[in-house]
């Protein structure tokens, strides 16, 4: 269904368009992440010019998540009734897409914090893990969005979900950890926002494979009833 409906509504300038600047929010939200997982990963060095692509892009995802809800508002009106369902799923998910690009921008400040690369024992490999397979969560869920494709939607969240729950076990660690205090609360704020990520990645890609009134509870118990 969703396939057909986003087909049906791209041949349409106006939901087109708005269509085209969502693809675009996430890969300025890919944008923001990748320097700030090699700055973790000790790939990368911070730096005045990372700092102020993070903060620029992060406001220019902004700007385009304001234009399409302002766009969607306007076109709802000039037309009530109509294409309300992928109105309504495209404010939703562009509320997710921006929502990545502020975490992206609390992560850099727990990289600026913690001076750059981590460096805390086996919390550094767990974290790296868990960074890289986040990375790689961005393309299949555009691409499942880009491209109506249900299996890689279902992939993508089943994905996002078990990076989550990796998150809040790195969490747990930390609670019986006796590691400085400063250390203990940076380390936690990062699962935190990486446990975000994942799951706002994972409401992006429901929106393939759910219902709009199931949109971001996905359960695999649902996925055929689309």
């Amino acid at each position: 269904m969703f396939k057909k409906l986003i087909d049906a509504l791209r041949q349409r300038p106006l939901l087109k368009q708005m269509i085209s600047e969502m693809e675009q929010m996430l890969a300025e939200a890919i944008h923001m992440y990748r320097p700030i997982a090699d700055v973790l990963a000790g790939k990368q060095e911070l730096s005045g010019d990372t700092h102020r692509m993070i903060y620029e892009t992060d406001r220019k995802i902004n700007h385009i998540q304001r234009k399409i809800r302002k766009q969607l508002v306007e076109h709802l009106i000039v037309s009530p009734g109509s294409d309300v369902a992928i109105s309504l799923i495209l404010m939703s998910i562009t509320k997710d897409a921006e929502r990545i690009g502020d975490i992206c921008k609390n992560m850099y400040e727990v990289a600026e914090a913690l001076g750059g690369k981590l460096d805390g024992g086996k919390y550094e490999d767990c974290f790296g893990s868990i960074l890289r397979e986040t990375e790689g969560l961005f393309d299949p869920t555009v691409q499942a969005f880009c491209q109506s494709d249900k299996k890689l939607g279902h992939e993508a969240v089943e994905k996002s979900r078990r990076l989550a729950k990796e998150c809040d076990a790195v969490i747990t660690q930390l609670l019986e950890n006796s590691m400085a205090c400063r250390e203990a609360v940076l380390y936690t704020l990062l699962a935190r926002y990486l446990k975000r990520v994942c799951l706002h990645l994972s409401n992006i890609a429901s929106s393939v494979v759910m219902p709009l009134h199931k949109l971001d509870y996905f359960d695999e118990k649902w996925g055929d009833t689309f």
